[in-house]
């Protein structure tokens, strides 16, 4: 009696154990392809919300998705955090990030940010460089996992109506920073269609880059022949994000533009 008994409770909590496990996975699965948003405003370099703004220091405000957050990089410095180790290296001045990359995040949500939060508009006057990774979420959400470059085209209007208005919120903030927009790149290189949603890409990249020309501080820092090349190399376990060496790339590459 005992024993059976005790091979019931076993079962029971077996079960309990597996339903656990599936609620977890799903989740993580949930958070990966649809993150939620939860914003991080301090980099993992040791930036401080209260660092005084002297000519012996720099400050970047980092604006955007979870490009900007770092998701995917396992050292948790993101391309903000590897740009910041490089401007320290090369001006040999103290170096601040406010990031505010959130994961999720289409134009639209950050747009609201500027239009409503005036600390994030405080961090955008302050600043001496501000970043912006933005759009990849307004392209590439989808509620399945099949990617159709046909369909997402069609989301290409609105959101770059959106882009061209946070532009214009940021430069009249603050016109005498310097802008630098991270160009999307192809996250689908091993798909079937991948040369079609690197088409997607690429009209993207050309419609945020009339804006830009708009605007003498702002650049455009291409991304996408980094991921080109053995693209899978430098992207996430997720299939989407970049992983560490890839954030590192796009740190270096935004560095060098800065040069």
């Amino acid at each position: 009696m005992k024993t059976r008994t005790a091979w019931r409770m076993f079962g029971v909590f077996s079960l309990f154990s597996v339903v656990v496990l599936a609620v977890g996975l799903t989740l993580g699965i949930r958070d990966v392809i649809h993150p939620a948003p939860v914003s991080w405003k301090t980099d993992r370099t040791g930036e401080s919300s209260g660092t005084p703004k002297t000519s012996h220091n720099l400050q970047i405000t980092a604006l955007g998705d979870s490009l900007t957050r770092g998701t995917g990089d396992e050292s948790g410095f993101g391309y903000a955090g590897n740009l910041r180790s490089r401007l320290a290296e090369n001006t040999k001045k103290d170096v601040y990030v406010y990031n505010n990359g959130v994961n999720g995040y289409k134009a639209s949500n950050l747009l609201k940010d500027l239009q409503t939060k005036p600390d994030i508009r405080r961090q955008v006057q302050q600043a001496d460089i501000i970043t912006l990774s933005i759009g990849g979420n307004d392209l590439f959400y989808t509620q399945s996992d099949e990617v159709k470059p046909d369909v997402i085209r069609t989301r290409i209007p609105t959101a770059l109506t959106n882009y061209k208005a946070i532009i214009s919120i940021v430069n009249e903030l603050n016109p005498k920073a310097k802008l630098l927009y991270v160009g999307l790149y192809n996250p689908f290189p091993d798909l079937p269609n991948a040369k079609e949603s690197a088409k997607v890409v690429q009209q993207w990249n050309n419609g945020v880059t009339q804006v830009l020309y708009e605007h003498p501080q702002a650049i455009f820092v291409p991304t996408d022949d980094l991921f080109r090349s053995d693209g899978m190399k430098y992207i996430s376990s997720d299939h989407f994000h970049p992983n560490q060496a890839g954030y590192k790339r796009i740190g270096d590459r935004m560095a060098e533009v800065l040069k």
